[in-house]
């Protein structure tokens, strides 16, 4: 995955614990970072996940209950757990792959907004 590099830099930066991509076609979720619900461990080092078990299933996205519309980047939604741990942010590509990134509980909503566009910037130079 060409994009993962980039992606793992951010992480070791501490600025997102985790990435989660999803791929529609194959029905398959990729992810960097430490989720307990991750038990399937694929070649490129990434993990297949089975079921979403944090976040409550919706009809479209395993985990896409709680959706607010980040204002500035119509594109992204912002999800919320049911306990309030965290946010994950919600980004569709134009290729049909979806990713998401568990952003530090620290950074504050003007600095998430920043953050997301630093990490769709590098996903889309990696697609």
């Amino acid at each position: 995955m060409p994009y993962r590099q980039p992606l793992e830099k951010l992480l070791e930066e501490k600025k997102v614990l985790g990435v989660v991509i999803f791929d529609p076609s194959g029905n398959d979720w990729w992810h960097t970072g430490s989720f307990p619900q991750a038990n399937d461990r694929l070649l490129d080092g990434y993990y297949l996940i089975h079921e979403w078990v944090t976040y409550p299933a919706s009809a479209e996205i395993a985990g896409v209950k709680y959706l607010t519309l980040l204002n500035a980047y119509p594109d992204y939604w912002l999800l919320t757990n049911m306990q309030g741990q965290g946010s994950l942010i919600l980004q569709k590509a134009t290729n049909g792959f979806y990713f998401f990134c568990y952003l530090d509980e620290s950074i504050d909503p003007p600095d998430i907004q920043k953050e997301v566009k630093v990490i769709a910037e590098l996903f889309a130079q990696g697609v």
